[in-house]
């Protein structure tokens, strides 16, 4: 009866098993299909089965993202940023040796800082530098992280003279910035993943900073040729119309 009753449990662990496997799995679909509510469901689904699995945070962290940066709502973005953000916290905290959870904090702490103000968003630019070039270091094939350090540069260089004396105050040495920089990295995403529409968009706005309108006209009209696959990229390209226009 007791090899019984263990050759039944063992089959329930390996059923529960294949059915959380199954969850990442269509998951990771439904992502690519650009199906956030879906992805998110299955997440939670998989979150209820093993609450503190490594692959399902991260994951919760990234969909988050996905959320607010498919949205012109404030409360929207304001809600899914903090949200990932502690899902990126925790990410961090379980495994610090992947490449997913460098990533996803050095995103959503930024995102955060840009919510916050002008003083969080220095502060917190360090940690996105840090945890971005980390994931850079562990997957340098990702064009995400390229991006990110390129809206790193951007944003730092593109300070008021106002934020840099707020910069001059939290630090004696503000973060070093630049639009060459910048328009580096958003080249070397492009290469990477030429049909991700954000690459071009901040490429031709980086090219902008460094008067070369010409180059700036051509990275938007790249944008608009590309197919839009969500709202992020139909928000994406409205501004590079927008900006292709002035």
């Amino acid at each position: 009866m007791k090899k019984i009753l263990s050759i039944v449990l063992i089959l329930a662990g390996f059923v529960m098993a294949q059915g959380f496997g199954d969850l990442i799995n269509d998951s990771d679909a439904k992502h690519d299909d650009d199906d956030y509510s879906a992805c998110y469901d299955l997440l939670q689904q998989a979150e209820k089965l093993e609450a503190n699995n490594f692959e399902v945070i991260w994951r919760l962290a990234r969909v988050h993202f996905d959320f607010s940066d498919n949205s012109e709502d404030e409360e929207v973005i304001s809600e899914n940023v903090y949200a990932g953000f502690d899902y990126a916290k925790r990410a961090l905290e379980m495994d610090d040796g992947r490449a997913e959870s460098h990533k996803w904090y050095g995103i959503l702490i930024g995102r955060v800082g840009e919510l916050e103000g002008t003083k969080q968003k220095i502060l917190n630019s360090y940690e996105v530098k840090d945890h971005t070039l980390k994931a850079l270091e562990l997957d340098p094939e990702d064009d995400g992280n390229f991006h990110v350090m390129g809206r790193w540069h951007y944003t730092l260089a593109d300070l008021s003279w106002f934020e840099r004396k707020i910069a001059g105050l939290i630090y004696a040495k503000p973060p070093k910035a630049s639009f060459d920089e910048a328009a580096e990295y958003f080249q070397q995403a492009i290469d990477l993943a030429p049909d991700e529409i954000r690459h071009h968009v901040w490429l031709g706005k980086t090219l902008e900073e460094l008067d070369n309108n010409a180059a700036a006209k051509n990275a938007y009209n790249a944008a608009l040729a590309i197919t839009a696959e969500n709202d992020s990229d139909r928000i994406l390209q409205k501004e590079a119309q927008a900006l292709l226009s002035e």
